[in-house]
């Protein structure tokens, strides 16, 4: 019965075995899937940089800094903001909404991004301001406002100061075994468990060093809370920031109508792979937990910066650090960096999460810019330098 079998019948039959197999391992191996999505990531980041708008007379420098995140920083949608020392705000963005170029719609200035560790601005914001009406001091102690440490194990938590906890110098270290770092890492502390700060112990001796702590600033979001009746810190800050008013609002474990989708996808047998789903975003309200558009940050971050110190530029003459690295010397909100000697300062704060990123940088006579982007660079903390660098370079032009 083969007898008459043609070759061309066995190609055939050869090809079809070969498309439904490799059809079939696609199907169902979602992680190789995604490998052959990134492999594509040039065509769509060349499509994506074809969709530049920006407001009239907007800076050339601010559609080169978003033509520069998708070329290079796998950001295939952002929006910039720049308002200068006048008060006036320019703007560019690009990309689309949803992850399919041109079948989705492009983005537009009122797009919402997360935030991620941007968010720590209000927190800071909100705690000077306390401090400024006289409700606690800069060195308040952290016990005597959380109650709930009680003879801790380690009693140094008993002496954690306000000023430790805005300057990451708390003890609280990320990198440690132990983590306390409210992603995933170390015991579920802040906010729901605060009991649990007298069974860890601290990573470092408190104002011995600065390590950057989400904890921290979870704890300074329960201290804004008991210090206004108990209300919760998303109400607080909603009604003192005028929310209702901006695009603003508090994120959830899902995304939200007018939120742009994040250029981030799992390839790996473990880790993230929905951001939406991964992280207690109740649990980071003060930390990693706001969302809008780059006009409300960089204005809402302008009306902070205009605010009699200390404020979230004003940095802390008790320690010393070397201004000249970009991401060394941390005040109460944000880290200053200055390139060499008698040159200009401008102050930043960035953040990011899996699949997106964002950045606050201001200048010294008050102009703001702020840049939100869905994607991180796969060199991360060099990358995200480089931008800074392009913008301090714009920022501090004579």
């Amino acid at each position: 019965m083969f007898q008459n079998i043609e070759k061309r019948d066995i190609l055939t039959v050869v090809i079809l075995i070969a498309v439904v197999s490799v059809f079939g391992y696609y199907y169902a191996n979602p992680s190789a899937r995604n490998v052959i999505w990134l492999k594509t990531y040039p065509i769509r980041a060349e499509l994506s940089v074809r969709q530049i708008s920006c407001s009239d007379d907007s800076p050339t420098w601010l559609s080169n800094i978003i033509k520069y995140r998708s070329q290079h920083h796998n950001s295939l949608a952002n929006q910039i903001a720049y308002v200068d020392k006048m008060g006036k705000v320019y703007h560019c963005e690009n990309g689309y909404v949803g992850q399919y170029p041109i079948l989705s719609n492009p983005i537009s200035e009122k797009t919402r991004f997360r935030y991620a560790s941007v968010t720590k601005l209000w927190t800071a914001d909100a705690i000077l301001d306390l401090i400024k009406d006289k409700k606690l001091s800069l060195d308040t102690k952290l016990s005597n406002i959380i109650t709930d440490i009680n003879n801790p194990r380690d009693a140094r938590i008993n002496h954690i100061t306000i000023r430790q906890l805005l300057l990451h110098r708390a003890g609280f270290d990320r990198y440690s075994v132990f983590g306390n770092d409210m992603f995933g890492i170390g015991k579920n502390i802040c906010p729901d468990n605060l009991t649990g700060l007298n069974d860890i112990m601290l990573g470092f001796d408190p104002d011995s060093k600065t390590s950057y702590s989400n904890l921290g600033y979870c704890l300074l979001g329960e201290v804004i809370s008991r210090l206004n009746e108990e209300q919760s810190y998303k109400d607080i800050i909603v009604q003192q920031y005028s929310f209702i008013d901006t695009s603003l609002r508090f994120v959830s474990s899902s995304a939200m109508k007018d939120e742009v989708s994040y250029n981030y996808v799992e390839t790996g047998l473990t880790g993230v792979g929905d951001i939406y789903t991964a992280f207690n975003y109740d649990g980071l309200a003060s930390a990693a937990g706001l969302s809008g558009n780059a006009i409300d940050l960089a204005q809402q971050v302008r009306a902070m910066v205009a605010k009699p110190t200390p404020n979230i530029l004003s940095m802390d003459e008790k320690v010393t650090c070397d201004i000249s690295q970009i991401a060394e010397c941390y005040g109460y909100a944000m880290t200053a960096y200055q390139q060499k000697p008698k040159s200009p300062v401008v102050y930043y704060r960035d953040g990011s999460l899996p699949g997106l990123s964002s950045l606050a940088a201001i200048d010294e006579e008050g102009g703001v810019v702020a840049l939100l982007s869905n994607g991180t660079p796969d060199n991360g903390v060099v990358g995200n330098n480089k931008v800074k660098m392009m913008i301090y370079d714009q920022l501090t032009k004579d």
